[in-house]
């Protein structure tokens, strides 16, 4: 897949993805006290497919061709059942293991997604991503882990590790897709199929709108910002950055929050968290330099 220059502040602009979606961590545990977890999802991912819809408007103002938005509906609905499904068996899989647990394996779709970029499309990940792969993964294993000795096995373990690959799935398509179709409709496209999913799903226990009336402003965090932008930044950047490469950015998400915790719920981490996170970060940014390094190096190789 080739990348256009520039693709260095591209990479930087994804770094605001995880941040977004670690703030949703906090915000969804506050607001799942006042209303269901399905109804939950339901609207956060319904006020997403909402932003992006607003969105929509300003980025192509009003000037959507039919056959763009027809062509775009196949690889929006995969997208969106790869989302709905991500959540559902993370869920699921929460319900049934330790937050350790869950926390650590849901970050395993930063190795799943080279392994599947190769065995699906033979896309080769490099040296440097393998190796900034590994760092994260032990970085998220600390991070993830308030004891040291607290992994065990759980019956839940396994839908949490399905979410994980369904994850990676979902940043591999965005690889193959992006350069495929218009970024906007495939962020309506995705949003819309999972909004639509998740509220056919929270429909028989109601969808609780004077609960969700109640806690409007963390539906901002989780719809607006953590459904509608995140993901549509998310596609943004993959139309120039390979799969391995996002997926290592995106892991940042657990650092991010982490430090969400601490300021909105006074969570604190231990010293071994610390050094976990301060792993992740180093793998971020290695990869980002290492890539950029590498486009550098393209750039004066080629004839001119």
């Amino acid at each position: 897949m080739g990348r256009r220059r520039g693709s260095l502040d591209v990479g930087w602009a994804l770094f605001l993805t995880p941040v977004l979606w670690g703030a949703t961590f906090p915000a969804a545990k506050i607001a799942i006290r006042t209303v269901d977890v399905l109804a939950f999802t339901g609207w956060s991912r319904l006020i997403g497919f909402l932003t992006v819809l607003a969105a929509l408007q300003l980025m192509a103002g009003g000037q959507v061709h039919a056959r763009d938005l027809r062509r775009a509906l196949g690889p929006g609905a995969l997208l969106g059942a790869l989302i709905f499904g991500g959540y559902v068996l993370q869920t699921l899989g929460l319900e049934r293991t330790t937050a350790t647990n869950a926390g650590f394996i849901t970050g395993l779709y930063v190795v799943f997604t080279p392994v599947l970029g190769l065995v699906l499309f033979g896309q080769p990940a490099g040296r440097l991503a393998w190796a900034a792969v590994a760092v994260s993964v032990g970085g998220l294993a600390l991070l993830s882990v308030q004891d040291l000795g607290a992994l065990r096995a759980h019956p839940g373990d396994l839908l949490v590790l399905a979410s994980a690959v369904l994850w990676a799935a979902q940043v591999v398509a965005i690889g193959r897709l992006t350069e495929r179709h218009s970024v906007i409709l495939l962020s309506l496209g995705q949003m819309g199929f999972a909004a639509a999913l998740h509220l056919v799903v929270a429909a028989p226990g109601g969808l609780d709108v004077e609960g969700a009336a109640d806690i409007w402003p963390l539906l901002v965090v989780t719809g607006v910002l953590g459904s509608g932008v995140a993901f549509t930044l998310q596609l943004l950047a993959q139309r120039e950055l390979s799969p391995p490469r996002a997926a290592i950015i995106l892991a940042g998400e657990s650092v991010a929050a982490a430090a969400f915790a601490f300021a909105w719920l006074g969570e604190r981490l231990l010293p071994h968290q610390w050094a976990g996170a301060a792993l992740v970060v180093a793998a971020m940014v290695t990869s980002e330099l290492g890539a950029r390094r590498a486009d550098l190096q393209a750039e004066a190789a080629a004839p001119t």
